[in-house]
């Protein structure tokens, strides 16, 4: 989820003025409508999901058949979890511009949470014609993810590595690839993955769990420990924190 143009200086404005699109009864101006619309891709870029939709839905009364409103309001409930309200919303905007890549990869992205892998392919083939690198990064690290849910491990190696092709900084296709190795049981290939992600983003609570968990699972466990004792220190009341304090609990150190 990405690639939300707002200029910084436009959005310390937009951000000093009450959350969601105007309500005012009088017309809105073209540029009112623009400066609405960058309000509401900030607050879903800051984390504000909630006040991120209700941004979108106020701003789709002025602009119903806008797309890129539409994918915005889908990304918006799918960062709060509402993934069948949000493949609605990306429904409408492939409805509204089915050429659009962004769109196809964000509504497969959707229909493989769903395990519905056949419709999500069908996206992902539309958005190869798409001539934008950026574009074919989303695709192949979306394909990657799709294709570990699938089972199909090395399918989705194949996929990540294209990702990192394409951007070797990126740590989610790292992890992405990591774990397809570890669910093949190739630990070294999955632990030089992971250790890549820990390098590039030392303070990620995720790689380190990894890195950790693969490490002590190769017998490595005082080095893994290590990296366990990290992701506490990085995510104390976290997710990651507390499966790394469950591992420590279930091998302590001898």
């Amino acid at each position: 989820m990405k690639r939300f143009a707002v200029a910084p200086a436009l959005a310390a404005a937009l951000l000093a003025a009450t959350p969601g699109c105007s309500s005012h009864k009088k017309p809105q101006t073209s540029t009112e409508e623009l400066l609405n619309e960058r309000m509401a891709a900030v607050l879903l870029r800051q984390g504000r999901a909630h006040e991120a939709e209700d941004a979108y839905r106020e701003c789709l009364r002025a602009e119903a058949k806008k797309p890129e409103l539409h994918d915005g309001l889908g990304l918006a409930l799918l960062a709060q979890g509402k993934t069948k309200e949000s493949l609605e919303s990306f429904d409408k905007a492939v409805k509204y511009d089915p050429e659009k890549a962004l769109y196809r990869i964000h509504r497969g992205m959707v229909r493989t949470q769903l395990s519905r892998f056949g419709e999500a392919e069908e996206d992902f083939k539309v958005a190869e014609n798409s001539p934008s690198p950026e574009d074919q990064y989303d695709l192949a690290l979306n394909r990657g993810r799709m294709r570990l849910r699938m089972g199909d491990f090395v399918g989705a190696e194949q996929q990540f590595s294209q990702a990192i092709a394409r951007d070797p900084r990126s740590i989610e296709a790292l992890l992405g690839r990591g774990a397809a190795h570890e669910a093949r049981s190739d630990y070294s290939a999955a632990a030089e993955d992971y250790l890549e992600a820990v390098k590039l983003q030392p303070k990620s609570p995720e790689a380190n769990l990894h890195l950790g968990l693969t490490l002590v699972t190769m017998k490595k466990t005082a080095l893994g420990r290590r990296y366990l004792e990290r992701t506490i220190e990085l995510d104390p009341t976290g997710d990651s924190g507390a499966k790394a304090r469950l591992l420590l609990e279930a091998k302590p150190s001898s």
